[in-house]
This record gives structure tokens, C-alpha cells and sequence, in this order.
């Protein structure tokens, strides 16, 4: 497969990961943006009736319900499609797409001085492709775990750079996990540990009397193992659609890192745990049981938003434990403080019966999560979600299109 590397710098710096449909994964959010910065967000969408195009659109805010945008002669058309978008602070967008059978392509975007959206680069390709995905540091990184490899035993990173410079990749041992060794370990996510490093949940798919959450934390620039930890209060963590492989770790802005398990696979509860901030070990005098605080529902996605505060989306129907719900829909969602325990349903959403495809991934500025959601015979629109109350306020309306897949705020340069 022949890599299709960007010929040009990328002028720049930036990028975001938001995982959709039956590619999607948990990116780590991008930090928040201080008020009073000058720019535009860009908008990507899908449009009916298309599916070889994707429209990126600028606005000048996303909490005002009674603005619109429209992709119909405006903003940039994109003759591809994306399974994922990754956002980066506030300079631009990647897309990336999980080829399947094809090739796994990417491409970079944001705004220019004069306010229109723009490509920036060549598109590239993902060598081997990729599972999982997210941000750490200054670059974005994709994963492709051994077990869809000739060799089981060797996964595929690639390392894609956000200011300059071409995407790269390398190989690395997967059945060398300290404590595993000789286990086939597919990885499910990477959230930036804010040390050059990042926390990825492992997964023995072909040991399963393996029935405990194991995280490693691994160095981004070497791809070395410093440590592993494992815990038998949870099963593993990571949420499951298709190929899609999303992550459900996420670390506090005081260095925690909650881990939590949707109950996916396995016999444990749906719950979290926490690794304290240089700690060795799970801390063993926290444990929380979300499927309890839910009254008994389990969960696919987790995203960070702010300090120690997380979304969750959870599936519509309840389920046993062992119990796969496969591709049953998942558009239920709750705040949740894990300092604190409190557990909030989102309120002033449609509810899941009006919302079939669920919210597109957060994006965190000036304090709120803004995520796009499409309810039934309506045009796709932002909702602003106060991480504090889980209180969510209609905002910016999309017309002419039936998704909303990102957004990012590009400060003007």
C-alpha cells in the first residue's frame, strides 16, 4: 500500500479526532478556548442525498438558536467522506476514514485570514489502517492492533504531525505487556497523559479468561511500555460497534485518570476506577458503579470535558451482564462528577426516541460541551451542554443537511 504523504507543511498547527458511526473513537477533547479570541468555528456536515461529499461550513458562533448555516453555496465541498474527525485546541480539523477493504485516507482543514474553510496539504493514507485513534500532544495518532495483521503479534502506529511535516508509522510488539507477555493485546484508545505519554485500555480478545480491566501507559514517541495496571473490580474497558473500538479512559485536569467499563464484554459491573496521579496501582478505595447510578444501564461512549467531568452515552435498553448489545442504539446520556459521584441526565435534548443517531463528539469552548444532534424531521442543530448541571440549550441551527459530524474553533491568524 503505497502511503500518499503530504507533500506540503501544514501551515497551520491543529487537529481533532471524532470517531462516527461504525469507525468512531473517543478522541480526547481539545482544551478550552479563553474568551475573547478572534475567529470562526468550522462546521463539518453531511448533506441528504450525498454520499461521496463532506461540507465544511464557518460560523460565527454555535449558542445562538436563532442563527443558521447552510451548506448550499457556501463553505468548502470535499468530494470524500470521513468516519472520524480529530480537533486539536483551536487551529483545525483532521479527518480520517476507516477504508475497510480500501484505503485509510486523511485529510487536514481550517480556516484561512479571509474566513472561508480550506484544505490544508495533500490527503494522505494510514498505513495498515487503523482501530483507534486519538490526540496527545502536538500530534494525532492512529492505531491498527495486531489481530487484524498477518502477524498477530505486531501492531501499527501512525504518527500524523500537526504543525509540519508528513504522517509516519511504525511497528511495535503487542504480546510484550508486562504481566501478559505471550497475549495478543488489541489497544482501544489513547488519551493523552499531558507527559508525552498516553493510557490505551488493553484488550486479550483471544484470552477470554482474561476478565479484569487492563491499561497500559504508553510513551507516544517510543511506543515503550512504563507501566501497566490491572484490576479485577472491572472488566475490560472500551466500547464496541463493528470495527469501532471506543475509548473509555479519560484524564482530570489534576492528573487522574478514570477508567471506566461499559460492561461490554465480561462479568463485571458497568463502573470506573481511577489511577491517582503517579500512582503504581488502581486506587483501591474507589470504585463507582454506574450501571447502579443509571438504574441499570450500560454504556458505549466516554468523553472527558472538564477537570474531572465526563459524558457518557448509554444504551437505550438494559442488558445482563455478559451480554453484548452489538449494534443496538445507544442515545441516552449523563454528566457525571467523578470527585464528587453526582450523576446527571442530560436534560434539554430530545429525548432517544427523536434522536436515532445520537450526538456527534463534544467540543469544549469557554466552558461548555457543544455537541450537534439531528431530532426527527428537523434540520441537524448545536446544543450547548453545561458540564456543571448537565443542562443542555438549543444553539446554532444547520440547514439543508442531515448530520452535524464536528466542529472547532479556528482563531484568526
Amino acid at each position: 500500500m503505497k502511503n500518499q504523504l503530504i507533500k506540503q507543511s501544514w501551515i497551520y498547527a491543529m487537529a481533532i479526532l471524532t470517531l462516527v458511526a461504525c469507525t468512531e473513537e473517543n478522541p480526547v477533547p481539545p482544551t478550552p478556548v479563553k474568551e475573547n479570541k478572534e475567529g470562526k468555528f468550522l462546521v463539518a456536515v453531511s448533506v441528504p442525498g450525498s454520499t461521496t461529499a463532506t461540507y465544511f461550513l464557518p460560523a460565527n458562533s454555535l449558542a445562538n438558536e436563532k442563527d443558521s448555516i447552510s451548506p448550499k453555496g457556501t463553505g468548502l465541498e470535499f468530494t470524500n467522506t470521513f468516519t472520524q474527525f480529530m480537533s486539536y485546541g483551536h487551529v483545525g480539523l483532521v479527518g480520517i476514514k476507516y477504508g475497510r477493504g480500501d484505503a485509510h485516507i486523511g485529510q487536514r482543514f481550517t480556516i484561512n485570514p479571509s474566513g472561508a474553510a480550506m484544505t490544508v496539504g495533500n490527503q494522505f493514507e494510514i498505513q495498515n489502517g487503523f482501530v483507534t485513534a486519538g490526540v496527545v500532544g502536538d500530534y494525532a495518532y492512529t492505531i491498527m492492533s495486531g489481530y487484524r495483521a498477518a502477524d498477530k503479534t505486531v501492531g501499527t502506529m501512525n504518527r500524523i504531525g500537526l504543525s509540519a511535516g508528513e504522517p509516519q508509522f511504525q511497528t511495535f510488539k503487542v504480546n510484550q505487556f508486562n504481566g501478559f507477555e505471550g497475549k495478543n493485546a488489541a489497544l482501544i484508545g489513547l488519551a493523552d497523559g499531558k507527559d508525552d505519554a498516553f493510557y490505551t485500555s488493553l484488550h486479550f480478545h483471544e484470552n477470554t479468561d482474561i476478565d479484569n480491566v487492563v491499561v497500559a501507559k504508553i510513551n507516544a514517541k517510543t511506543l515503550k511500555t512504563e507501566a501497566v495496571y490491572s484490576d479485577s473490580r472491572l472488566s475490560i474497558s472500551g466500547g464496541f460497534y463493528r470495527s469501532a473500538r471506543y475509548s473509555q479512559i479519560g484524564v482530570a485536569s489534576n492528573g487522574d485518570v478514570y477508567v471506566f467499563s461499559g460492561n461490554n464484554f465480561g462479568t463485571k459491573k458497568a463502573g470506573a476506577l481511577v489511577i491517582r496521579k503517579g500512582a503504581t496501582t488502581f486506587d483501591k478505595g474507589y470504585f463507582w458503579d454506574l450501571e447502579a447510578a443509571s438504574a441499570g444501564y450500560r454504556f458505549s461512549k466516554v468523553w472527558p470535558l472538564l477537570d474531572d467531568i465526563f459524558l457518557i452515552e448509554f444504551y437505550n435498553k438494559k442488558y445482563e451482564a455478559g451480554k453484548q448489545p452489538g449494534m443496538d442504539a445507544s442515545s441516552q446520556y449523563a454528566v457525571v462528577n467523578m470527585k464528587e459521584k453526582k450523576f446527571n441526565w442530560v436534560k434539554g435534548i430530545p429525548t432517544y426516541n427523536n434522536m436515532p443517531s445520537g450526538l456527534s463528539w463534544p467540543y469544549v469552548f469557554e466552558g461548555k460541551a457543544y455537541v450537534g444532534l439531528t431530532e426527527l424531521d428537523k434540520f441537524p442543530q448545536f446544543y450547548a451542554i453545561d458540564p456543571q448541571t448537565g443542562t443542555a440549550k438549543k444553539g446554532l441551527v444547520v440547514k439543508d443537511a442531515n448530520e452535524i459530524q464536528a466542529a472547532a474553533f479556528i482563531e484568526k491568524k
